[in-house]
C-alpha cells in the first residue's frame, strides 16, 4: 500500500480531492492503482512498483540540463546544472540564440562554492550548482547551447512577461460586452442549414452599431466531416485547425468561376434541399455534410484545373499555405479521409486505434501510400482548410474595421477526442488510456467522463512545451479574447481509466506556474484578453496564479443566487472577470425558471438518487424566490411579458457589475426554452444540435432586442 501511495505521489496523482460540498474526499487504493496502471506502470509485482520509484525518484537528479526553463522577463536567467561528480567539469562555455537569431555568449567557471546541493544516486553523487547567465534576452522562446570538453547540452529559453494581456493596453478603457452564440445554431435565409463564416461577416456592422465589442463563440476546432453526427465542439478532431462545415462554399473564388457548382446549386432540387435544411429545428449534421461535400467536390476540381494544374499565383498561395500548416495540417487532412474510408466499411474503425496496424501510424509506408492513392479527397481538405481560413480572417478584419474592441471571443476546448487526428499524430503528448472529466458538483451529481485526452505532463516538459504552445497560437490567431474552458486543467485535471465512470477518477498535477506564464507570453505577443472558466472545484493556487497573471475569472448569474452575491456584487464580478447570467452548460434562463433543465434530468436519469433531486428542486425554489425579491419580479405563473422582464432585470443587473467583460446568450433575449447541451450526456440528449429559433437577422432588426442591447450597453457605462 504504502509503495503505492509514494508511487502515485511522484507520478503527479493526488490521494485526495476537496469535494464541491467543501469536504475531503480520500481517493480508494484501488482507484490509484487503476490510474496508474492506465498511466502505463506494471503494477504486478513490489520488484517493478520499486523499479519505478526508483526511476521517477533518480530521472530529475540525472538530467545535465532541463528541457526547458521559463523565466520572468528583467530577472536574471538561472541554470541548473547538474553533474555526476566522477564526470564533473568546471569550466562551460554557453551560447544562446534568440528568436530574431540574435546571439549572446559567455564562460562559466565552476568553483565549489557554486555547488547548492549534492545528491547520492544509483549512478553516483550528482553535484547541483545554480548559475546566473550575464544576459539581458527580449520576450520569447530562445535556445540555449551549454558546451563542456566535448559535451554539448542544449535547452529552450522562454523569456515570459509579468501578466496578460489588458484591454488597457490598447487604451480601451470602457467596460465591453457582447453576444455568445453556437455558431452552427446560426439560422440564415442563405446558409445550408447551419451557421457559417458569412453569417458572422454578416452580424459584425449590426451589432457593432450598437456599441458591442465582441461576438463570443463555441470553438470552431476541427472536427469530423466524414463523421458528422460526432458533432461536439468540445471533442475535437484538431484543436489547431478549423471546422471546415463553417465554410461557406458559395463564397469562394471558384464557386464564381464554376459554371457546373452555380448551376447545381441553382437547381430546383438543390435549393429545396436548402430549403430543407434550413426549415429543421435542430441541424441535421449528416445531410449539411453530405450537400457540402457535393458542392465542394466540384469547386476542388474546377480549383485543380485552373489554378494547381497551371501554378497560378493563387496555386502557390494554397502551397504556401499548406507548407506553413505543416505536419499538423497534412496529417489532419489525411486522417479525415482515412477514417471516412475504413469507417464506411466497418463501425469500429472511427478511431485509429481500431485501424489496421499498418495505419495507426502517420508515419508508416501504409498511410504514405493511401496519400498517393486518395490525393484528391486529401487536397480537398486542405483546400476547404485554407478557405475556411481566408473567411475567418475576414471576420477578423471586418471586426477591427467596425470599431470593435474586442473582436472574436473564442473558446478552446479542454482536451482532444481520443480518436482525433491530434492524437493520431502525437500519441505520446498524451496518456492514450485515461479519460478526463470532472468530479460530481451540483450541476453533474454523478459527476462527468468527456471522453477526452490528457496531455502528458512528462511529455510536455521534454518537448519544451510546444504542443501547449502550438495550441494556444492556434486559438489566438483570430481572437481578441480567449476564453480557457476548464481552467484548473493548467494545474490538475481529474482522469479516469479508459472505460470507467467519473467515479473512478483523481487528480493529475501538472505544471501550471510555467503553463501560465506560456499563456501570458502568447496574450500579450496576440493582444488577446484571457477567461479562464473557472467554474466548480477551483482550487486556491488556479486562483492565485489567475489573479498573478491577470486571467479572467467567469462569473455566471445563474449560480450566484445566493444573498451574499447580491449584497457584495462588486466581489462577485470583479472587474478582472468576463459576468454572464447563463451559459451553453446550463439551461437558459427561461428554462431555469420553468425548471425544464431538472424535468429533463429526471427524464434521462442523471440524478444518482432522489436525495439529491429533491435536495436540487429545492434549492430552485430557493434561488428563485431570491430573485423575485432581489430583482422585483412578479410571482405566480409567468407570461411572456414576465419571461421578458425575468430576462431584463438579471441582464441588466449583471451589466451594472464591475466585470470588464459582459456576455449575453442570444436564445436568452428570443427568451428559448431548450438547452443547448446537458453536461454528463452524450446520446441521451441532442447537444450541440439546437438551433436558434428564428434568422438572425431578423433577430438583429427585432425592437425588443435591440432595446435591451441598447439598455445593457447604458448599464456598462
Amino acid at each position: 500500500m504504502q509503495l503505492i501511495k509514494q508511487l502515485a505521489a511522484l507520478a503527479g496523482l493526488q490521494d485526495s480531492y476537496v469535494h464541491a460540498q467543501g469536504h475531503t474526499e480520500v481517493v480508494s487504493l484501488d482507484k490509484q492503482q487503476a490510474i496508474l496502471q492506465a498511466m502505463g506502470f506494471d503494477l504486478t509485482s513490489e520488484h517493478s512498483i520499486r523499479q519505478h520509484i526508483a526511476d521517477l525518484t533518480e530521472q530529475p537528479w540525472l538530467e545535465v540540463l532541463a528541457p526547458v526553463t521559463v523565466c520572468r522577463q528583467g530577472q536574471p536567467v538561472h541554470i541548473r546544472l547538474q553533474q555526476l561528480q566522477q564526470q564533473a567539469l568546471s569550466d562551460w562555455q554557453w551560447h544562446i540564440t534568440t528568436e530574431e537569431q540574435q546571439q549572446f555568449s559567455g564562460q562559466l567557471s565552476l568553483a565549489a562554492s557554486d555547488i547548492c546541493q549534492r545528491q547520492q544516486t544509483t549512478q553516483g553523487e550528482v553535484l547541483v550548482a545554480e548559475l546566473t547567465l550575464d544576459v539581458a534576452l527580449p520576450l520569447g522562446y530562445h535556445q540555449l547551447t551549454l558546451t563542456g570538453g566535448s559535451r554539448q547540452y542544449q535547452q529552450q529559453l522562454i523569456i515570459t512577461p509579468q501578466r496578460c494581456f489588458q484591454l488597457h493596453d490598447k487604451a480601451v478603457l470602457h467596460k465591453t460586452f457582447g453576444p455568445a452564440l453556437q455558431l452552427y445554431a446560426v439560422k440564415s435565409a442563405r446558409n445550408w442549414g447551419i451557421g457559417d463564416f458569412i453569417d458572422l461577416q454578416q452580424m459584425i456592422a449590426p451589432l457593432a452599431a450598437q456599441g458591442v465589442d465582441f461576438i463570443g463563440l463555441n470553438p470552431l476546432h476541427a472536427l469530423y466531416p466524414e463523421l458528422p453526427q460526432d458533432c461536439s465542439p468540445y471533442s475535437p478532431n484538431s484543436r489547431l485547425w478549423l471546422n471546415t462545415q463553417y465554410v461557406a462554399l458559395e463564397h469562394t473564388e471558384e464557386f464564381n468561376a464554376c459554371a457546373a457548382a452555380q448551376a447545381e446549386v441553382n437547381s430546383a432540387a438543390f435549393q429545396q434541399r436548402l430549403a430543407d435544411l434550413r426549415a429543421t429545428t435542430d441541424v441535421d449534421y449528416p445531410a449539411v455534410a453530405a450537400a457540402k461535400k457535393h458542392i465542394a467536390t466540384m469547386l476542388y476540381q474546377q480549383f485543380k484545373q485552373q489554378h494547381l494544374a497551371k501554378n497560378t499565383a493563387r496555386a502557390q498561395q494554397f502551397h504556401a499555405f499548406v507548407a506553413q500548416g505543416g505536419r499538423s495540417l497534412t496529417q489532419l487532412a489525411i486522417h479525415q479521409v482515412l477514417q471516412g474510408k475504413l469507417f464506411a466499411k466497418d463501425w469500429g474503425m472511427a478511431a485509429w486505434q481500431n485501424f489496421p496496424d499498418a495505419l495507426q501510424s502517420p508515419n508508416s509506408s501504409a498511410v504514405a501510400d493511401f496519400a498517393r492513392e486518395h490525393a484528391d479527397e486529401i487536397q480537398l481538405q486542405l483546400y476547404l482548410q485554407w478557405q475556411a481560413q481566408q473567411q475567418l480572417t475576414e471576420v477578423k478584419r471586418l471586426c477591427q474595421h467596425h470599431g470593435m474592441a474586442i473582436g472574436l471571443y473564442c473558446d478552446v476546448a479542454v482536451g482532444t477526442s481520443r480518436s482525433s487526428a491530434e492524437s493520431w499524430g502525437a500519441p505520446e503528448d498524451y496518456y492514450m488510456d485515461l479519460s478526463v472529466g470532472a468530479p460530481a458538483d451540483i450541476m453533474a451529481p454523478k459527476g462527468q467522463n468527456w471522453g477526452l485526452l490528457a496531455f502528458n505532463p512528462h511529455t510536455l516538459r521534454q518537448k519544451a512545451y510546444k504542443p501547449f504552445i502550438e495550441l494556444i497560437q492556434a486559438n489566438m490567431r483570430y481572437a481578441g479574447a480567449l476564453r480557457l474552458d476548464h481552467v484548473m486543467a493548467l494545474l490538475r485535471l481529474w482522469c479516469c481509466p479508459l472505460g470507467s465512470d467519473a467515479t473512478a477518477g483523481a487528480y493529475l498535477r501538472f505544471p501550471a506556474a510555467d503553463l501560465f506564464a506560456i499563456l501570458a507570453l502568447e496574450s500579450q505577443r496576440n493582444s488577446c484578453v484571457v477567461i479562464g472558466e473557472d467554474l466548480g472545484t477551483v482550487p486556491v493556487e488556479i486562483s492565485h496564479l489567475m489573479a498573478q497573471y491577470q486571467v479572467l475569472s467567469y462569473r455566471v448569474f445563474m449560480l450566484e443566487q445566493k444573498a451574499g452575491s447580491y449584497d457584495h456584487a462588486a466581489q462577485t464580478y470583479p472587474e478582472l472577470a468576463l459576468a454572464t447570467v447563463t451559459t451553453h452548460d446550463m439551461p437558459t434562463l427561461v428554462g431555469y425558471w420553468q425548471e425544464h433543465d431538472l424535468a429533463l434530468r429526471h427524464q434521462l436519469d442523471l440524478f444518482p438518487n432522489a436525495q439529491v433531486a429533491d435536495s436540487l428542486h429545492q434549492l430552485r425554489a430557493d434561488e428563485k424566490q431570491l430573485m423575485r425579491q432581489r430583482l422585483q419580479l412578479p410571482e405566480g405563473d409567468y407570461s411572456q411579458a414576465d419571461y421578458a422582464q425575468l430576462i431584463r432585470a438579471s441582464h441588466l443587473f449583471t451589466a451594472r457589475q464591475p466585470a470588464k467583460l459582459l456576455a449575453f446568450q442570444l436564445e436568452d433575449l428570443l427568451l428559448m426554452a431548450t438547452p443547448v447541451n446537458i453536461p454528463g450526456t452524450s446520446t441521451e440528449y441532442p447537444n450541440w444540435r439546437r438551433k436558434l429559433v428564428e434568422n438572425i437577422d431578423q433577430t438583429l432588426q427585432r425592437d425588443d432586442v435591440r432595446q435591451l442591447i441598447a439598455e445593457i450597453k447604458a448599464a456598462r457605462q
